[in-house]
Parts: structure tokens; C-alpha cells; sequence
């Protein structure tokens, strides 16, 4: 008896030691055996298996088991989730508006002209002709263009303004102007929401066209928001940084009319690319208008600008121009002319005829 019980503390003790000599891996970590010592699984990946140690008593006979083998490898976060740090036992979802490929220690932001409305989006969802999204992390679907407006490619970051009318939002196209007096095609101004806004003038487009690209025609301008301008009743604007700007219409018979403001629209002067800086009535060529405004999209020989702060920044001239001192205009590209090596001027040049008249006083 006293032997059997000698011989049970000793295989107690047998166990203990050989239990804290070699544990198995804990979660978040991992080795070639699953024992100690382990590492942390790398940023992008998880390891979440967990272990025991099994002891079992019997009444004349003693068995230990040896400790259960923890993790001997880590788990690559699926795509739409990320494990972000060292020694994840889990991954986590990225949420709407990021999005990820697999193994990621971060979620990406989604980009601007497309949309995340998964909490697990595995790549982003391209915004639909007609729709756009014009900043990075949208969650929903992208927003429809608002009328007076249109895209025909997928992925747009904008809508462009219509050089005809289109009373709907989300479209991939413009309506022509029916016929004004003795005109077939009326003529409108861009950006217009009702055939009404059609007048007996010349001018009129016979097509409307959007580059591959996205870019928008060149007197149609952009619009880079969710509203267009809001209209107004009156001629008073309450919105900091925005100007009631009025919107005119011809009246007449198709002989004669005259222009008539029929309406006004808060219009956002400090970064509004048509109006930028105060109202424009007429694009000019891209040059001041009397109320201080200018369409910056309507400058010649420009690729890219913006409106920033009520003045156009011209970011990129066309092939063969330059910034102008000023800033505000691209400027034709000044041709240097060939230098002549070692200094020599050619034969009948000023300064060598100057040199030989001298030579013969």
C-alpha cells in the first residue's frame, strides 16, 4: 500500500514537470509542434486553436497524457477581413467602404467611383453610367447624377453638365432641344432641366459626347458634388461662400425675344468651376465677366483646372503652352533659339560685320 501511494506521488510529480516544461502554443501563436517556445503569427494573419492538458487518474495504475499540440502554423485573413498587429487569435470584418483581397494587415479605402456596401467587400463595386461617387469610402451605392447632368462610363468620380436638358437624375444621356421658331434644333444653356429652358437662338449642338475617359465635352463644365445649385425664389443666398446668380431665358415669338431672368441659383463662387469667383452669364472665353466670375472650364488651351478659393488654378496647359506669369491663362510656348558652339558667331552676323568694319577704320 505505502508503495502504490509512493509511486502515484511520484508520477504527479513526473507530470507536472514535464507540463511546465512543454505547453502547447497559445492562441495568436504558433511553432513546428504546436509546444513551446511558439511565435506570434504575423500581421495578416490569426491563429485562434486553443488546447488542454489531460490528466487521468485510475485507482492502481496512473496515466498522464502529454499536453495537447497547440497551433503549428497561422491562418492568412480571408479577403474582407483583416488581422491587423502580431499574435491575432481572430480576424475582423473591414467594414462598408474599405474592402480587402486576402491576408491583409489592413482594409483598404474604397475609391472615389466606386462603392463598398459589404461589411466583407472583397474589391470595390464600380459606379454604374448614370451614377457617381465623386470621394474614396463610399458605403451605399454611388449617388445618382442629378438632373441637368449625365455620364455614359462606369467608375465616374463626376457628372457632366448636359449642353441640351434632362429633367431626370441618374441618365446616361441629354434630350435635344425641339424646334424654336425658325430654328430646327432650340438652343440651351448647359446644365439645363426643362425643355422650356430651350430658346430660338443659334448655337445648338447636334451631339453631346463623353470621352472613354470620363472627361466631360469642353463647354459643359463638371459638377463634382451630390447637389447642383439650389434654386431660389428671390435674389438673397443665405450659404457662406455662395452668391444668388440669376438664370436667363428668352421670350419672344422666334423673330424677336429678349432675355429675362426667370429665376435665380445659389451658386458656390469659391469652388464652383463655371462660376468661380461670381456669376457668369456668358463663358467668354474663359475671361472675367462683369460680376467678377469666371469659367475656368471655358480658358483656352487648358487640360486640367479647378476652382479654388474663387480663382481658377490652372494644374496642366495643352501640348505647346505654358503658364502665364500670372497664373491665369496657358500661354503659347516660347521657341529658344539654337546656341552656337564654342561661342562663334556665324559669318554675317551684327557683331561680326561690327568687327570688321573696326578692323578696317
Amino acid at each position: 500500500m505505502l508503495l502504490t501511494s509512493l509511486s502515484s506521488a511520484l508520477a504527479l510529480a513526473a507530470l507536472a514537470t514535464h507540463a511546465s516544461a512543454t505547453q502547447a502554443c497559445s492562441p495568436g501563436h504558433y511553432s513546428s509542434n504546436g509546444q513551446t517556445p511558439c511565435t506570434a503569427c504575423p500581421a495578416g494573419s490569426y491563429q485562434s486553436r486553443k488546447s488542454r492538458l489531460f490528466v487521468s487518474l485510475a485507482v492502481t495504475l496512473i496515466k498522464a497524457s502529454p499536453p495537447e499540440s497547440g497551433a503549428t502554423s497561422c491562418t492568412s485573413a480571408q479577403a474582407g477581413w483583416y488581422a491587423s498587429g502580431t499574435g491575432n487569435s481572430a480576424q475582423t470584418q473591414c467594414g462598408q467602404g474599405y474592402y480587402s483581397t486576402g491576408g491583409a494587415a489592413s482594409c483598404t479605402l474604397c475609391p472615389a467611383g466606386t462603392y463598398c456596401n459589404s461589411n466583407t467587400q472583397t474589391s470595390p463595386q464600380m459606379c454604374q453610367p448614370g451614377r457617381y461617387s465623386p470621394s474614396a469610402g463610399a458605403k451605399q451605392d454611388c449617388l445618382q447624377c442629378p438632373a441637368g447632368t449625365f455620364n455614359n462610363v462606369y467608375g465616374a468620380t463626376k457628372c457632366c453638365s448636359c449642353l441640351f436638358w434632362m429633367d431626370q437624375v441618374g441618365q446616361t444621356h441629354c434630350f435635344n432641344c425641339p424646334n424654336r421658331g425658325n430654328f430646327q434644333q432650340g438652343w440651351s444653356p448647359a446644365g439645363s432641366t426643362s425643355s422650356g429652358q430651350c430658346i430660338a437662338a443659334a448655337g445648338a449642338l447636334s451631339s453631346c459626347p463623353q470621352g472613354s475617359d470620363g472627361s466631360c465635352p469642353s463647354t459643359g463644365g463638371a459638377i463634382a458634388s451630390q447637389h447642383r445649385r439650389s434654386p431660389l425664389s428671390g435674389e438673397f443666398c443665405e450659404k457662406p461662400g455662395h452668391k444668388a446668380c440669376p438664370v436667363w431665358n428668352a421670350v419672344g415669338d422666334g423673330s424677336t425675344s429678349k432675355k429675362m431672368v426667370y429665376k435665380y441659383e445659389c451658386v458656390n463662387i469659391a469652388g464652383d468651376i463655371e462660376s468661380c469667383g461670381g456669376c457668369v452669364d456668358d463663358p467668354s472665353g474663359g475671361k472675367p465677366s462683369p460680376d467678377g466670375g469666371r469659367d475656368c472650364s471655358a480658358i483656352p488651351n487648358v487640360d486640367d483646372v479647378a476652382c479654388r478659393n474663387g480663382t481658377c488654378k490652372i494644374m496642366k496647359c495643352s501640348k505647346g503652352y505654358v503658364l502665364s506669369a500670372d497664373g491665369a491663362n496657358c500661354a503659347p510656348a516660347a521657341h529658344k533659339r539654337a546656341s552656337h558652339p564654342h561661342g562663334v558667331v556665324p559669318h554675317g552676323s551684327r557683331a561680326h560685320a561690327h568687327g570688321a568694319l573696326k578692323a578696317h577704320n
